[in-house]
């Protein structure tokens, strides 16, 4: 019996196994983000401490990315993914443990930052670049979508859950998040995805250089993917920093309506996901951007009507746009750049948009500190809807299928 088309990559048992695990493990990623900066104020942090945990994960994310891209392309890209949930699961554990003795302090998540920025740097490429060996390519947009509702599963209930085990004891957030990392080595131990040849012998560094001169030969590509890092800034810098201040200074909540609010992302995820798990985009580039509009008035909504019932919906809005754009985007370099090249591609993909990320942090805590949360989220706004209204005017963008 043929499946409906949406659900035609899980037809494919490793594919399926990849799915089931990520979406355990990213259910578990968003247990720790809401458990994350309750944990930090809870030890005497304020926006700065919170934006530094990711200004430190941005950096060492940057510095390793190049590479993880030249060793997704060049070793078992299975292996790689595995190993980033067994190292992330023992760090995981490690908090939880210091938590629940009362020996934690705020530098050992700073560490935990930094080891989850280098774990992250060899995994998303890995991640990205395995797709293509698991499904067809005739549903590879559907597979992308499909792995993106993992996302979005994750999205309406982790923060819920988070939320509220946060607010039962912060340990038990962080042990449930490193479960779910060993749960995820689990499912993928059991896939077995066809071998693939190896790049050639060359080295690391050469293999880099190859990836980028491919990159900027491709116009669309480059100008995308570095303009891309400015819209990232706006959108990421005032959710990482600003919200937790905004929802217990303006909204009056806690870890509970932090929690409620990004489920509310995931809400517009799933709803987006599923239309894109269905339907097929013929005009990429143009679909993208309107997506990036969409996401950057969301936030300037957030700012300007800060009522708990607005800030949901408005929250819904910007989760449409993540998955339209991250779904998009990534296939339109899956089928367009050529497999060998596939692993560097997504690193420098990753790269440009996480090079202004360790800014960020430091950028809108400043905002809040001057003009509060609600003002960081208009200006976040403000700057993704500028950036990606321009990138409308670039042809080789508003012409990519």
């Amino acid at each position: 019996m043929r499946l409906p088309r949406i659900l035609e990559p899980l037809r494919h048992r490793d594919f399926r196994l990849l799915w089931t695990g990520q979406t355990i493990s990213i259910f578990g990623d968003f247990i720790h983000g809401v458990a994350l900066p309750f944990q930090i104020l809870a030890l005497g942090g304020g926006a700065l401490e919170i934006g530094l945990w990711g200004a430190l994960f941005s950096v060492v994310t940057i510095v390793f990315l190049l590479l993880g891209g030249a060793i997704a392309d060049r070793f078992s890209r299975r292996s790689i993914i595995l190993a980033n949930d067994l190292g992330s699961g023992v760090v995981v554990s490690a908090i939880a443990m210091l938590s629940a003795t009362g020996t934690l302090r705020i530098e050992h998540l700073y560490a935990e930052a930094l080891i989850f920025g280098a774990t992250h740097a060899f995994f998303q490429p890995a991640v990205n670049a395995i797709i293509p060996d698991l499904v067809p390519a005739d549903v590879l947009q559907s597979g992308n979508a499909i792995r993106g509702m993992s996302r979005q599963i994750a999205l309406i209930g982790g923060p819920v859950v988070g939320g509220a085990l946060a607010a039962i004891w912060l340990p038990l957030a962080f042990a449930t998040d490193a479960a779910s990392f060993f749960a995820s080595f689990a499912a993928l131990w059991l896939a077995h995805p066809p071998r693939r040849d190896s790049a050639a012998p060359a080295p690391l560094f050469r293999q880099i250089r190859e990836g980028l001169a491919y990159t900027f030969s491709v116009p669309w590509l480059w100008i995308f993917i570095f303009a891309w890092a400015i819209v990232v800034l706006g959108n990421f810098g005032p959710l990482n920093v600003a919200l937790p201040i905004f929802v217990r200074d303006v909204l009056g909540g806690d870890a509970r309506l932090y929690g409620t609010i990004i489920a509310a992302v995931g809400v517009g995820d799933i709803v987006t996901g599923l239309l894109l798990a269905r339907f097929r985009v013929r005009r990429i580039g143009i679909a993208i951007c309107l997506f990036g509009i969409l996401g950057g008035l969301s936030l300037i909504g957030m700012g300007l009507f800060p009522i708990v019932p607005a800030t949901l919906l408005f929250a819904a809005v910007f989760g449409a746009q993540i998955v339209g754009v991250g779904v998009l985007w990534t296939t339109a370099v899956q089928k367009h750049v050529p497999r060998e090249l596939l692993g560097r591609v997504t690193s420098i993909d990753f790269f440009g948009g996480s090079l202004l990320l360790p800014l960020a942090p430091v950028i809108f805590a400043a905002v809040v500190a001057a003009f509060g949360p609600a003002a960081a989220l208009v200006l976040g706004g403000t700057i993704g809807v500028a950036i990606t209204a321009l990138l409308l005017l670039v042809p080789s963008i508003r012409e990519l299928e």
